[in-house]
Order: C-alpha cells, then sequence, then structure tokens
C-alpha cells in the first residue's frame, strides 16, 4: 500500500481542554497533558507513514510555553521531518486559538486572531522493519 502522508506534511488535532482535565488549581493542565495529544497525532502520523502505529523511542525536546487551562482550545499540529531505517523524527506544535477568559462569565471565551504557540517538542518514533507496511 502507498505512505498516505509524506515528510513535511502536516496533520492535526484540535481539542476542547475540559474541567476533567485539570490537574492544578485555577483551572491549570498538567504540562503532560500536551504531550499525550502529541502522542495521539504521532500515532495517526506513523500509522498513515509506515501502517503501523511504532514505538516512542524519546523526547529530544520539549517547550511547554504557555499555561494551558480548562476551557481552551488547543491545535495540535504534528509531521514527520525525518526518516531513518526505522527511526522517525516527529514534529510538534500546540497552539491555543480559543482562550477561556471567565469574565464577565464563567463561560467567557476569545476567539483569538493569532494562535498562540503554547507548547512544541521534537519526538523519536521507531517503526520496527517487519512493522513497515506502507511504501512511496
Amino acid at each position: 500500500m502507498k505512505r498516505q502522508i509524506k515528510i513535511d506534511e502536516k496533520t492535526c488535532l484540535r481539542v476542547h481542554v475540559s474541567e476533567k482535565d485539570v490537574h492544578f488549581a485555577g483551572g491549570l493542565v498538567n504540562g503532560a497533558w500536551v504531550l499525550g495529544l502529541f502522542g495521539d497525532v504521532a500515532t495517526e502520523i506513523t500509522i498513515r507513514y509506515d501502517g503501523d502505529e511504532g514505538l516512542l523511542a524519546r523526547y529530544t525536546n520539549v517547550e511547554l510555553k504557555a499555561p494551558i487551562r480548562a476551557g481552551d482550545f488547543i491545535e495540535v499540529k504534528g509531521w514527520v521531518s525525518k526518516v531513518g531505517n526505522t527511526s522517525r523524527t516527529l514534529e510538534f506544535e500546540a497552539y491555543r486559538y480559543i482562550k477561556s477568559v471567565g469574565t464577565p462569565f464563567p463561560s467567557s471565551a476569545d476567539y483569538l486572531p493569532e494562535p498562540e504557540l503554547v507548547a512544541k517538542a521534537t519526538m523519536i518514533n521507531v517503526v520496527p522493519k517487519k512493522c513497515q507496511r506502507l511504501s512511496d
């Protein structure tokens, strides 16, 4: 079968941060929460690139740029930046595009004209040769 995504082609996942995602006071989400989103996007990318979910080997870089709170809407973009024999280097960026403001009402939120970068990371994912089912 043919690959369904190419190197440097981006895919994205949009999510609403709910109250159940809150870990700290003030509606603040644990920083690791966004890593879970990066993992979900990585799974889609490797399925589309290799026909297999692959395995997380390591993060080589993680930058948490801004706090994420309940009520925010986050878009995660991910792409393959480099391909080795079994390794795939994946890049991720998470942007807030709707921000919970809580005033004048607890349900108040603003659509941001320019999405705000809240996190970025680089991941090394491994897909064993025998699991690579797709090709160019």
